[in-house]
């Protein structure tokens, strides 16, 4: 029985086969990130914002922290987008979180990518 709950309400999110891709890429970017450690240097260049350096750089763990924030924002805006009735305020949302999702892919693939040695 919850099992059929849990399937409507994904049938009810707008572009609800794209939100589970979403989820599904973020935890392959997860898995993926971890399984890459053997091949990346013990620091990567994670956070591009702050000034050149040392601050930019994070231990090669943090590599999948754009996927596990990625996977934050699917879960937070899907279960907002199940209590709003506004159609497009859902759409919006839904939308977002799938683009956080296609953005933590880029970001990881081409810092590891750029610093590993495959």
């Amino acid at each position: 029985m919850d099992n059929k709950l849990s399937q409507l309400e994904i049938k009810s999110l707008p572009f609800g086969q794209y939100f589970l891709g979403g989820i599904l890429l973020s935890v392959a970017l997860i898995l993926g990130s971890l399984a890459v450690q053997k091949f990346l240097p013990p620091v990567v260049p994670l956070f591009y914002g702050l000034a050149e350096g040392e601050e930019q750089l994070a231990p090669k763990i943090f590599l999948s922290l754009p996927a596990v924030v990625s996977l934050l924002i699917l879960l937070i805006n899907g279960l907002i987008s199940l209590k709003i009735q506004d159609e497009f305020l859902k759409k919006a949302l839904v939308l977002a979180a799938i683009g956080s999702s296609f953005f933590a892919a880029i970001t990881i693939v081409k810092i590891a990518l750029l610093v590993g040695s495959f």
